[in-house]
């Protein structure tokens, strides 16, 4: 391995494959000292099998065993240390790659937030601008209205033209304020076009599922025990889909992995035409799906199911590059309605059980926890 490329490997990594290194050498080594008669013991001024744990004949029966206990002791010790620092480096390693996922999905979150905020602060300068040239145009219809009385009720010149100063101030003193409030709703525009596209990128990229174009796996981490609390606070019922594409791998295998993406749109195209209101359709991950149903109980959910289960199987299939015939795509389908008292944990957990029965009792049918 070069030079470089141990420079881009995480210490965690380094650490690994030094530990391994170093229990080869150790079983080398102690071999080595098994079979010369010149070995370390003699650097030591130590009798040969000092440092032997058993010395064999060709056949590999056992001559004779060390007589002193160091050979066995150092041969224990340094393999226990490698061992414990291999064990430490892999936690390291593959604990930083979840903490960094982790770090990666929290940071997400927070520039949701700070984009939302200010988003939410941007539009509340913009009623206040909106409000403040409301209050203006207020204060100016009045000036004129009353302009306009003591102009009808004036009789003399001077009168007349002290008027006429007095509505030429006015009228200056409106395009200025309209034309600084004017750069500043441009202003405000500006950024709010700004704050629109980030916040669009963020749930983009952060939200949607880049195959389906439905919610991912971190949308339900952060919503999904949102609706269970929303759910449970108000009393409401909340029921669950999960769903699965039968024999996927064999697809994919058969026929490649853009039929399989393909086959995954369409599915996600059928989940999110049978869904109405509060529903949400999310990818949970590979070929599994997962819809929320807020204020639905469990025979709705199931005649929901049941519905999109029967519209994919009569579907017919086929390579849209070649035209050869697909086959028939069915689903497996788990559904589960949220419990008085029940965790999100807990309750993904009853869904995702009965997608299985229903995968283990031959596919193509929906199975509810009653």
């Amino acid at each position: 391995m070069s030079t470089s490329a141990l420079r881009q490997l995480h210490p965690s990594a380094i650490l690994m494959l030094a530990s391994a290194i170093a229990m080869v050498c150790t079983y080398l080594v102690w071999g080595l000292t098994m079979r010369s008669e010149a070995g370390l013991s003699s650097l030591l001024n130590w009798s040969d099998i000092s440092w032997q744990i058993a010395e064999v004949d060709s056949r590999g029966r056992i001559v004779r065993l060390g007589a002193h206990p160091f050979g066995l002791a150092l041969l224990f010790g340094l393999v226990t240390a490698c061992c414990m620092s291999f064990a430490w480096g892999a936690w390291q390693y593959f604990g930083r790659k979840t903490l960094t996922q982790r770090e990666a999905d929290e940071g997400l979150s927070e520039r949701l937030e700070k984009v939302g905020k200010d988003l939410d602060d941007e539009m509340s300068s913009l009623m206040q601008l909106v409000k403040q040239h409301m209050e203006l145009s207020g204060t100016h219809s009045e000036s004129l209205s009353q302009a306009g009385e003591n102009l009808m009720a004036s009789s003399s010149p001077e009168k007349i033209r002290a008027i006429i100063q007095f509505l030429l101030k006015e009228n200056r003193k409106v395009q200025n304020e309209v034309t600084e409030l004017n750069g500043k709703l441009q202003q405000s525009q500006r950024q709010i076009e700004k704050l629109r596209i980030n916040l669009s990128d963020s749930h983009r990229l952060g939200l949607l599922d880049a195959v389906t174009s439905l919610k991912n796996r971190h949308w339900l981490d952060v919503h999904l025990p949102k609706e269970v609390e929303a759910a449970a606070s108000a009393n409401e019922p909340l029921s669950i889909i999960m769903a699965d594409v039968d024999h996927f791998k064999r697809i994919n295998d058969t026929f490649g992995h853009a039929v399989g993406d393909e086959i995954l749109r369409r599915f996600a195209e059928l989940l999110s035409k049978n869904i109405k209101g509060r529903d949400t359709a999310a990818r949970y991950g590979g070929e599994e799906f997962i819809v929320v149903l807020p204020q639905t109980r469990l025979s709705g959910a199931k005649n929901l199911g049941e519905q999109i289960r029967n519209e994919l199987e009569c579907k017919k299939w086929m390579h849209h590059r070649t035209g050869q015939p697909i086959g028939k795509v069915t689903a497996s389908f788990g559904i589960a309605e949220l419990r008085k008292g029940e965790e999100y944990g807990d309750f993904l957990d009853r869904a995702n059980s009965k997608l299985y029965e229903a995968k283990a009792a031959g596919r193509n049918r929906v199975i509810v926890d009653d």
